[in-house]
């Protein structure tokens, strides 16, 4: 049900008003044409196995591990939907088996179980919508993502999002971003609060203000050369302060230089941060600027249009009587409501259980966007949506609503918003359920450490293998799948990490504590958040505590959780979350990790 601002019922939604101009579609309905016939193709023996997986990554079609169904990705650039939009994502997502839209850490919308016929058929109804899930996967530049709070952070800048547009939409289709050695990734954040964590990207932008003509002008610190999975690197400045006009032929520079000089040869060494790692920071600082020098001189970029958030025009709409919060709208609204520079409005977390949500959902958070705010919504690296622009005197409208379709949880990017990627229920290279744990964890942390589970700055991030697709790097706890035999007999397990720190003067990611079967991890993950709780000192992070205790009474707190009995004596422990038969080590041939 969509509400007025005092909390009325909307009952035509076509009345509604959805605030400001409607962005520029990214779609091109000639490349699906060209997709069908592809596809036509290699059903009729004409494209080889090969030819077509390259075509259809690019083209944002992923293999799952079960046979003859796909993932689709639909590419959100900055996170950035209308409700006209979210409506017809939800629309797509009845027509799966789930019968859910998944959101992922790139800000991007997954729909799993496809078959390869339906893919057309979704790219044509997201091209109506102004969406496309081209150069969501393959050796392309993936989605440019956004911090979500950028446009209506107290602490930013500047507005961040007008220039990761223009990045998204010169990248997109460019000749130069086809065929890259591995994919390539970009972000952006407007304040130090870097929520679009720019340092593991392959490309990082936090605006900055630098020194300018007339004072200060607007500008960004680039950074390049980070990335997670299993070498795990921080991106290293390029220079002190990157002019906002110069950003365009800085970040295409970049990308030139991993095409020639990235490895071409083995798949595990093709990212830019094995490039920085071989040739030296100082090397590739110098090629990059050589080259930006030379597209300047050589190549037209379009200008950049900075845009300001603006509020949504007035409406008039119905009054009704004010809603009265109760314990749990308190707590929501202490967890999940954030100010916005814009005084009087506010931004809230839509928080979604591991990422999904289901059609109605969606066509309901896009009717409270249009009737209270401005008809609007992002999606975010936590696998959340944001609607913005909430006059404050209407959070209770917008609660009650979200409720009615049972989003109205607390505790977004907090404890109890546990992150997980797709892992072994449809990636090929997924080896546990991490969507199972993360499921467990959250229930667990509820049940048991309630007083933790709005806890700010403490996340817990879990990935189905090694490749960090649910950034297990950058948590406080962090957790990938693995597997391991005891007594003869091989079990799901997580390896746990502790302690990442994103920011300061010291950063550095999770460190390895232990490896844990699948079924003990939320014991051993109690137990640790207990010992925080208990001796953690005033005002003390987590990160802080882990210095302070030392990973070697860590260890000792989770080594009770670290083997199982024979299966005769615990046969639970050998079972994957939610699985009922006996858990087998089975990955295929991965085509592109997140």
């Amino acid at each position: 049900m969509a509400v007025s601002r005092s909390g009325a019922a909307v009952e035509d939604l076509e009345d509604a008003v959805e605030g400001g101009e409607q962005p520029a579609s990214w779609a091109d309905e000639r490349e699906i044409d060209s997709f069908e016939r592809f596809v036509r193709d290699f059903h009729a023996g004409r494209v080889n196995p090969e030819e077509f997986r390259k075509f259809r990554l690019q083209h944002g079609v992923y293999g799952q591990r079960q046979q003859d169904v796909q993932m689709v990705r639909v590419k959100i650039p900055w996170g950035g939907l209308t409700a006209a939009q979210l409506e017809r994502l939800a629309d797509l997502a009845e027509r799966t088996p789930r019968g859910v839209a998944h959101v992922t850490t790139r800000q991007n919308v997954q729909y799993h179980f496809v078959p390869l016929a339906e893919a057309e058929v979704f790219m044509r109804a997201l091209a109506e919508a102004g969406l496309t899930t081209r150069e969501a996967c393959g050796n392309t530049v993936r989605n440019v993502t956004v911090g979500h709070c950028a446009g209506v952070c107290p602490r930013e800048a500047f507005d961040p999002t007008p220039y990761a547009d223009a990045v998204a939409r010169f990248l997109l289709r460019n000749p130069m971003n086809q065929n890259l050695p591995r994919k390539f990734k970009i972000a952006f954040s407007g304040c130090a609060d870097d929520t679009g964590l720019t340092p593991i990207h392959d490309v990082g932008a936090r605006a900055v203000l630098g020194p300018g003509a007339a004072g200060t002008a607007r500008g960004f610190v680039v950074v390049l050369g980070g990335g997670l999975g299993p070498a795990p690197r921080f991106a290293e400045p390029l220079e002190p302060f990157t002019p906002a006009a110069d950003l365009l032929p800085t970040v295409a520079a970049i990308v030139r230089v991993f095409d020639r000089h990235g490895n071409r040869e083995n798949r595990n060494l093709a990212r830019l941060k094995f490039v920085v790692k071989k040739l030296g920071i100082d090397a590739v600082r110098a090629l990059v600027l050589k080259v930006r020098e030379g597209l300047r001189a050589t190549m037209a970029f379009p200008a950049v249009t900075p845009w300001e958030e603006q509020p949504p025009s007035p409406r008039a709409l119905e009054a009704s009587a004010p809603i009265a919060p109760d314990a749990a709208c308190s707590r929501w609204r202490a967890s999940a409501v954030l100010p916005q520079k814009q005084r009087g409005y506010a931004a809230v977390h839509v928080r979604l259980v591991r990422g999904d949500a289901t059609g109605p959902q969606l066509r309901a958070v896009a009717a409270l966007a249009r009737a209270l705010g401005d008809g609007r919504v992002r999606t975010s690296n936590q696998q959340n949506l944001i609607l913005r622009w909430i006059p404050v005197e209407a959070l209770p409208a917008a609660y009650a609503a979200l409720d009615a379709v049972g989003l109205a949880l607390p505790g977004a990017e907090r404890l109890v918003d546990v992150t997980s990627c797709p892992g072994a229920d449809t990636c090929q290279l997924g080896i546990t359920s991490s969507r199972g744990l993360a499921l467990a964890l959250s229930e667990t942390i509820e049940r048991e450490l309630p007083d933790l589970a709005d806890a700010p700055g403490l996340r817990i991030k879990i990935s189905g293998c090694p490749n960090s697709c649910g950034q297990h790097h950058v948590a406080a706890i962090g957790l990938y799948g693995g597997a391991r035999k005891f007594h003869g007999e091989q079990a799901p397990t997580y390896q746990l990490l502790v302690g990442a720190r994103l920011g300061g003067e010291a950063p550095r990611y999770a460190r390895p504590l232990a490896r844990i079967p699948a079924r003990q991890v939320p014991a051993a993950v109690v137990a640790l958040l207990a010992l925080y709780r208990g001796e953690r000192a005033a005002g003390e992070a987590f990160d802080g505590f882990v210095d302070r205790v030392g990973l070697e009474r860590l260890a000792a707190v989770v080594e009770p959780w670290s083997e199982l009995p024979p299966s005769a004596d615990a046969p639970d422990g050998y079972l994957d979350w939610g699985a009922d038969q006996p858990f087998a080590l089975a990955t295929g041939p991965g085509e592109c990790a997140a």
